[in-house]
């Protein structure tokens, strides 16, 4: 696969090289912004160590650092290698850089680095990139596709990193690697931070649900769940299934409640699932999550979540939320025994990736309440 030099700058043939080109083209900007009378500066307060098997994933990550490179400049290395590398093809590592343009003023310039591996060349990537951080400047590793856990590569780069990025919406099989990804919250010798960027996705759906228990009269239930619906976006086809912010949600939940794992999660249909959890005081709690289309909205983000549970006099309760499809508002009910006692209508606005990332980059410390969700879902693999 070529690489367009308009996007990724000019190929170099060593690491040394490759540090003159950048130099160089810093300097002639120095100097051009001189005879203009005008300044730029050289910023970097992170280094951005982002990795890709898909095209669409680099350029998405390159646009996304770009757009945030007045609020965080970085110097960005964007690692693009294949899904399956023939073990049988020539190793073979390619090194490009550019000096993007930030604004119209060039007041502010950061750089990107992109690595294109092709063949069996995970082992060498460390040596390829511990070279090209910026010293003393924390690294965020922002994977873009399902992490490889276990895998030597992989690991090396995690106990390198201040904070590991991944976006489960991206995943495989998002009930198998969710669990695992626990795990990752102590590799190495220090405590790498996880960040998840379907799990700030789901931000608006976890306090419109504790919205929803901070009321004395609506309290006498949260002890006595007994279900939970939650229905997540797919495609007009149903092929893209992407239920990660939907189990993030369960995780989230059961954890803050002390909700252990009674059933192991069980397929349903199209791609939906069914399993239970187990309260403090015993009772059970069934969980059903299901795919269905939504227009307007993106395949796995969440469009509705219904609690059941029944109160000591035995009312039956319904506490529901549901976005309004293409809109930003979201609708929030409670029923009691089949009947609406209170209803209001709700702002849920949906981030896109560079709010979601930049919000992340001001963040260095794990989110406790997140390694506990997923704490919840290792127990029900």
């Amino acid at each position: 696969m070529s690489v367009d030099p308009a996007v990724w700058g000019a190929p170099s043939t060593s690491l040394a090289e490759l540090e003159l080109d950048l130099a160089r083209v810093r300097r002639g900007r120095s100097a051009h912004a001189r005879e203009q009378v005008a300044t730029v500066a050289r910023a970097a307060v992170v280094n951005i160590v982002v990795v890709a098997t898909r095209e669409m994933h680099a350029l998405r990550a390159a646009r996304t650092i770009s757009d945030l490179a007045m609020r965080h400049p970085s110097r960005a290395i964007v690692v693009l290698g294949e899904r399956e590398p023939s073990p049988r093809a020539e190793p073979r590592i390619e090194l490009y850089s550019r000096v993007p343009t930030v604004d119209r003023f060039d007041q502010v310039s950061y750089e990107q680095i992109l690595i294109r591996t092709s063949g069996p060349v995970s082992d060498r990537l460390i040596s390829v990139i511990v070279p090209l951080l910026v010293p003393d400047l924390p690294m965020f590793l922002w994977w873009t596709d399902t992490p490889p856990i276990g895998a030597r590569h992989f690991e090396e780069l995690v106990a390198l990193s201040d904070r590991l990025i991944v976006d489960s919406t991206d995943f495989a099989r998002p009930e198998a690697t969710l669990p695992e990804l626990s795990r990752v919250c102590v590799l190495g010798a220090r405590h790498c931070a996880l960040t998840d960027l379907d799990w700030a996705r789901v931000t608006c759906w976890r306090e419109l649900v504790t919205q929803f228990f901070d009321a004395p009269a609506w309290r006498p239930w949260l002890d006595r769940i007994d279900g939970i619906r939650i229905g997540f976006c797919v495609d007009a086809d149903g092929r893209q299934i992407h239920p990660s912010q939907a189990l993030l949600l369960v995780g989230w939940l059961a954890s803050c409640l002390r909700w252990s794992a009674a059933d192991p999660i069980s397929p349903s249909e199209a791609g939906g699932f069914l399993f239970a959890m187990r309260r403090r005081d015993g009772g059970v709690v069934r969980v059903r999550i299901r795919p269905r289309y939504e227009v307007g909205m993106d395949a796995g983000d969440v469009s509705a979540v219904r609690i059941e549970g029944v109160d000591e006099a035995g009312h039956r309760a319904e506490f529901v939320v549901r976005h309004a499809g293409a809109g930003r508002n979201a609708t929030a009910s409670v029923l009691v025994d089949g009947r609406i006692v209170a209803e209001r209508n709700l702002p849920h606005a949906q981030n896109d990736v560079v709010e979601l990332l930049g919000e992340e980059l001001t963040i260095v410390a794990g989110d406790r309440i997140y390694e506990q969700a997923l704490a919840t879902l290792l127990t029900l693999a």
